[in-house]
């Protein structure tokens, strides 16, 4: 008699555990059992014994049944907490505290176990995240030298401050570049500049941008470029971003012999970013600027590298690059192209 107890007990609660699992039918008229773990708008996750996690598609499914309470959104936005039966074909019924709800399996917006976060507040402190500014910082340099029968001596340095929000940019930036051989300078460059861009109807948006510049051997004593005007964003994610540039500027140069020279522009620009493999990221940028007065008086400048981290650090990189200056106008006896090839010891925080 004892014996027999037991195993109706045992018969009793495997059943029950049976019985207690959630049952999905599709369109084909099968029938899977698991535990429902995750409801969207386009899939049911169901945990299965036989095949660990399923993601199942909506369209493909014509109704469940879950013995587990669990938490609904419908599509209204009314929140819903119950189990859930199967009545017909795209037809359901939620029962909480003796209320019976019916509603249809399209009107289920998404479904979380009652021990979960709600995922749309969830989802609402992502984009909170997302949406606060964050500042950013580079900086770099390069240091060559030569002692014997010649004497040679280089270093550049570079840094940069970006204050970065979901749909803003502030950068602020610089660079030095100083060589000498056989203590005769054979370099001295001298940048400053700062931008900031929005995209408040993404992809479009506006930008300005300033930015100062002192280079002896292009006999500039200060070169000072504006401009503004509307940005748009060709495609931007991640791994792959590229923006273009179409505004108004204004460009004044002073040389060292004390003449002068200024003129309002127009202000074109490109910026490009790719992530070409896990160690490469490329970077190109070039701006155009030439004179509304009279368009055979233009700069362009062009800077394109390349960055490979050091191992397995995420600070730390090698860029390799090239930057292009070029003037249609020089001053007397200087060349129209500054070609400059460089490589930096890089670290990104």
């Amino acid at each position: 008699m004892k014996a027999s107890f037991l195993s109706f007990l045992v018969c009793l609660i495997f059943s029950g555990q049976a019985f207690a699992r959630d049952t999905i039918e599709t369109l084909d008229g099968s029938i899977l059992s698991g535990t429902i773990k995750q409801i969207n708008p386009d899939h049911i996750v169901l945990s299965t014994d036989y095949a660990g996690e399923i993601t199942l598609q909506r369209d493909k499914i014509v109704g469940f049944s879950s013995k587990q309470s669990l938490s609904y959104r419908l599509n209204d936005g009314t929140l819903l907490k119950g189990t859930v039966q199967q009545l017909t074909d795209n037809k359901l019924e939620i029962l909480a505290a003796d209320k019976q709800t019916p509603i249809a399996l399209s009107h289920i917006a998404e479904s979380w176990s009652v021990e979960q976060q709600d995922p749309q507040m969830i989802r609402l402190e992502e984009e909170r995240q997302a949406a606060l500014r964050k500042w950013s910082y580079e900086a770099g340099v390069d240091i060559a030298g030569k002692e014997g029968n010649s004497q040679e001596f280089g270093i550049a340095i570079n840094f940069a401050a970006k204050l970065s929000g979901k749909n803003d940019t502030f950068l602020l930036y610089g660079s030095l570049d100083h060589a000498e051989q056989e203590s005769i300078d054979s370099s001295d460059e001298t940048i400053i500049g700062a931008e900031y861009s929005t995209y408040s109807n993404d992809p479009w948006g506006w930008y300005t941008r300033a930015e100062f510049e002192r280079d002896d051997f292009e006999d500039i004593d200060l070169r000072s470029t504006f401009g503004a005007g509307a940005n748009y964003r060709v495609f931007h994610s991640p791994d792959h971003m590229l923006e273009l540039r179409s505004g108004l500027g204004y460009r004044h140069e002073r040389f060292n012999d004390g003449t002068k020279q200024q003129s309002p522009t127009l202000d074109f620009g490109l910026a490009h970013e790719w992530q070409a493999t896990k160690w490469a990221r490329m970077k190109n940028n070039l701006i155009y600027t030439p004179a509304i007065d009279d368009f055979n008086d233009y700069l362009i400048t062009h800077d394109s590298s390349i960055g490979i981290p050091l191992g397995l650090s995420e600070y730390w990189q090698l860029r390799f690059g090239l930057r292009n200056d070029y003037k249609s106008l020089p001053a007397d006896d200087r060349k129209h192209l500054d070609t400059s090839y460089y490589s930096k010891l890089q670290l990104a925080w």
